[in-house]
């Protein structure tokens, strides 16, 4: 009886997990950075809203959506926008973060969460996660996973709160590049 309840209990979790979080504020987790020193969640938002994202290296999801991220970064950082990229790689695999932010020249903050402290917080249960939070520090929305489109849906959260907020911003077209390239896609298996 029970393995038959874990399964509804598991995708109803997954289901609510952003509207259990919408409204409720981040706190003020202290986390390391790609360089190795120490930030604040708290450091990030002070200025406008914040996009906290967690992903991972091996994943092409979240390869597509940081690039994404690097163009809302640039084109919103002189309205407040902060993106915190927030990597969850396995410890044995975390040394691939600094090149691979390097190689791709994304110009957003990036913190490394090898134990998934922070996501655990976050209650992320998918890569990428994608979380919108404002000044205050309050979570306005939370999105797990990534399709072509979702771009339109996190541009209009950003718009809206800048709107609210009478924020005053240029508008944005997201210009989407393929910067996957066959090297990135080759299978590594080790024996």
């Amino acid at each position: 009886m029970e393995n038959k309840l874990f399964i509804p209990i598991l995708l109803l979790s997954y289901l609510l997990s952003p509207v259990i979080l919408q409204g409720k504020k981040i706190g003020n987790s202290r986390i390391r950075m790609v360089d190795g020193e120490y930030a604040k969640l708290s450091d990030f938002h002070s200025d406008g809203p914040m996009i906290i994202n967690f992903w991972t290296t091996w994943w092409t999801y979240c390869e597509r959506q940081l690039g994404y991220l690097n163009q809302l970064n640039k084109e919103f950082k002189d309205v407040g926008l902060t993106v915190l990229a927030v990597n969850v790689n396995k410890p044995n695999i975390i040394n691939q973060v600094r090149p691979y932010i390097k190689k791709r020249k994304y110009k957003f903050d990036v913190a490394v969460d090898p134990s998934s402290k922070i996501a655990k917080q976050f209650k992320v249960i998918g890569y990428p996660t994608f979380l919108l939070i404002d000044k205050q520090g309050k979570i306005i929305h939370k999105e797990s996973g990534y399709e072509e489109g979702m771009e339109d849906l996190y541009l209009r959260k950003l718009t809206e709160y800048f709107d609210k907020e009478q924020i005053k911003h240029k508008s944005f077209s997201y210009i989407k590049k393929d910067n996957i390239n066959n090297e990135d896609r080759a299978l590594k298996i080790d024996f």
